[in-house]
């Protein structure tokens, strides 16, 4: 190989050198994202087993594998009579929450007593107004209407719904297994890299001593 061939052919290894410097470093930059996206991904999976949802339970207790019944505003307001609790559900402002007016009005009331929330109903909207503290349940008592915490509650029963359970597992496998997909192709993908790059820093080497010897020969014509 003459001396301008070694020239240019060692120039297009340098280059493709630093092009496979330069894609492993790309590479594992994006390895790097994909460990972060693992641990926000294992970040999303225990806050996931750990929704806790409001459920009726006789005796204050409960676990993720017993069929609770989610409480709900119509359990709360509904009569004993009928099955419910009996109580009453008031917002901030001390107005009990109705799905719509009370047709008739009792006599007792007038429209500034009632905060109508057509949305009430809905167990996830009931339970979150619950949780924030905009609503408050009331049960009867001889003195009157009084607050029932969540938390003091004797029926009341906080904990994770098995289904929620089940979900936020199959997600998490899921895209972890894609995720870890993903790496091991990152890895194989280096690794490769990595081959390439040491077998042309060897035929750089090569090269290089060809021009060296071009370079000492053509010294040695001339002396």
């Amino acid at each position: 190989m003459g001396m301008s061939a070694s020239q240019a052919r060692y120039l297009c290894l340098t280059a493709r050198k630093s092009n496979l410097e330069f894609e492993i470093q790309q590479t594992t930059q994006a390895k790097m994202l994909l460990a972060q996206q693992l641990d926000d991904e294992a970040l999303l999976w225990s806050n996931g087993m750990n929704i806790q949802h409001l459920y009726y339970s006789p005796d204050g207790t409960g676990s993720a594998t017993e069929d609770l019944q989610r409480l709900s505003y119509q359990l709360v307001t509904r009569s004993k009579e009928d099955g419910g609790l009996g109580m009453q559900v008031k917002d901030s402002y001390g107005r009990i929450v109705v799905s719509e007016l009370p047709d008739p009005m009792p006599e007792d009331k007038t429209v500034k007593d009632y905060a109508v929330e057509p949305y009430c109903g809905q167990a996830d909207y009931f339970e979150n107004n619950l949780k924030s503290g905009n609503w408050t349940i009331q049960k009867l008592t001889a003195e009157g209407w009084k607050d029932e915490s969540i938390e003091g509650s004797t029926f009341i029963y906080q904990g994770v719904d098995s289904g929620d359970y089940e979900i936020a597992n199959a997600e998490y496998d899921a895209k972890v297994d894609s995720l870890q997909r993903k790496d091991k192709q990152f890895d194989m993908r280096i690794q490769q890299l990595s081959t390439e790059q040491q077998a042309i820093e060897n035929e750089m080497d090569s090269v290089k001593k060809v021009i060296d010897k071009n370079i000492e020969e053509t010294f040695q014509t001339f002396g």
